[in-house]
């Protein structure tokens, strides 16, 4: 599993050590380039003063010695002075051991080699045609190199681990927070779903506990929700299943054949409303879990015209008229499952037929207004009652219980308009105009193009 503490201490270390090599590299380099500039530079002031010493003095005639004493330091073979004559003999050398010349009668600093030891060499020719050669060997270039260079890393390589103990402190320190957040969500169960309050402070977990919030809050709605619809759901079954079992002991205890009938017809009657409740109950289930809606346009006029060919039926049944009034919406299309479009429109046709009465004629009008499909059901009912104002769509909640029904359809309807972003109204009936139940839904083409 992966890991943000192991990621950031080995992913850290790592860029410590290797900021720490990339580092230790550059300044060898930068010290061991200073270094050969500083001893050249020093090469060629000795040189230049010996050669001028030279030059202005009898200090040749001192010269009668090939090759010095002892040495009196152990650094003296390191460096070398040698006198040359113009034919290139050696007429002097210090005491390092050299019976030869350091290098060819060039003027200038070279880097010359002999019996295997490298030398920096600064030639320089004197006015009688001899040359002065001032050399210091590499080696000791390369050990003060390393000398300094160790001293600049020593205290780094001292310090290293007392960085690695800070960074870890750091970073234990600076996801304390983090630890602590999932404590707080550990010590949590499904019944305690309230915003968390630790975390909001800090400005990398505010976002993340903010959304977690949002993500509880509708948690917390969604298993609200679902007790209120088990507990209606129970509440309506239970007595869909009383009913049942009243009319079944009815048509067990009827004296005549006509009674065990018209028992045996309220029984069948309580099973087809039992059946239609329980089909709509899972339909709203399915609303409920957001699984129903599709996002593929779909046409609105064939879908009005079959639902209303369906419903015709049930219409004549009722001795009522149904009419279709399209105005400018034969090419509109909304972002609604064809299933759940039907369903809406089937529900408030029926319900219009089941609250209208007979004679009455009831008018689908479809228009298009602002980018808004406008769905007007009008039927010849009153409308919605006045003290069931701002309950429309709520569960079970019926306005005439002489009239048969679940309770369902309006809280289905709302809530398919609730899917798609649309709005539900109801009008009673009032200064001569029916009462009527207006659906608008966003509009995805209509006629003239793309919205």
């Amino acid at each position: 599993m992966f890991s943000i503490r192991r990621f950031l201490i080995f992913s850290l270390t790592a860029v410590l050590f290797a900021a720490g090599i990339l580092v230790t590299s550059l300044v060898y380099w930068i010290a061991g380039h200073q270094v050969e500039e500083l001893f050249d530079g020093q090469l060629v002031q000795r040189g230049r003063l010996l050669a001028s010493w030279l030059e202005q003095s009898d200090a040749e005639a001192a010269l009668t010695v090939r090759v010095l004493p002892a040495p009196g330091h152990s650094y003296e073979r390191y460096v070398a002075v040698q006198h040359v004559s113009a034919q290139g003999e050696l007429l002097f050398s210090t005491s390092v051991a050299l019976d030869e010349v350091l290098g060819p009668l060039v003027p200038g600093v070279s880097v010359q080699t002999v019996g295997q030891r490298h030398w920096h060499v600064f030639s320089q020719p004197l006015s009688d045609g001899k040359w002065l050669m001032v050399a210091e060997e590499q080696h000791v270039r390369d050990e003060l190199s390393n000398e300094a260079m160790l001293a600049i890393v020593t205290p780094f390589l001292l310090v290293w681990p007392f960085l690695i103990l800070a960074l870890l402190w750091a970073l234990r320190r600076g996801l304390r927070p983090l630890a602590e957040l999932e404590r707080a969500l550990r010590e949590r169960d499904e019944r305690h779903l309230k915003a968390l309050e630790y975390g909001s402070d800090v400005a990398e977990l505010h976002l993340f506990v903010r959304e977690l919030n949002r993500l509880l809050a509708r948690i917390d709605e969604v298993l609200a929700r679902e007790k209120r619809f088990t507990d209606d759901s129970a509440h309506e079954l239970r007595t869909l299943l009383s009913i049942l079992r009243l009319h079944a002991e009815n048509a067990k205890r009827a004296e005549s054949t006509a009674e065990r009938g018209h028992a045996l017809d309220q029984l069948q009657a309580g099973i087809d409303r039992a059946a239609r409740t329980v089909k709509q109950l899972l339909f709203l289930a399915r609303l409920d879990a957001d699984i129903a809606v599709e996002s593929r346009p779909v046409a609105v006029m064939p879908v009005l015209r079959q639902v209303l060919a369906d419903m015709l039926p049930h219409a004549d049944s009722a001795e009522q008229e149904l009419a279709l009034e399209p105005e400018g919406v034969e090419q509109v299309e909304v972002r609604l499952d064809s299933e759940l479009l039907a369903t809406l429109l089937r529900n408030l046709v029926d319900n219009a037929i089941r609250y209208s009465p007979s004679g009455s004629l009831i008018v689908v009008k479809a228009t298009v207004d602002r980018g808004m499909l406008d769905l007007r059901v009008e039927d010849g009912g009153p409308g919605m009652p006045a003290q069931m104002a701002g309950r429309e769509g709520e569960r079970f909640l019926r306005g005439d219980h002489g009239v048969s029904g679940t309770g369902l359809g309006l809280s289905i309807v709302r809530r398919i308009v609730e899917c798609c972003g649309g709005e539900i109204s109801f009008q009673p009936r009032q200064d001569g105009q029916p009462a009527a139940v207006v659906i608008r839904l966003p509009v995805v083409v209509e006629a003239s193009g793309v919205v």
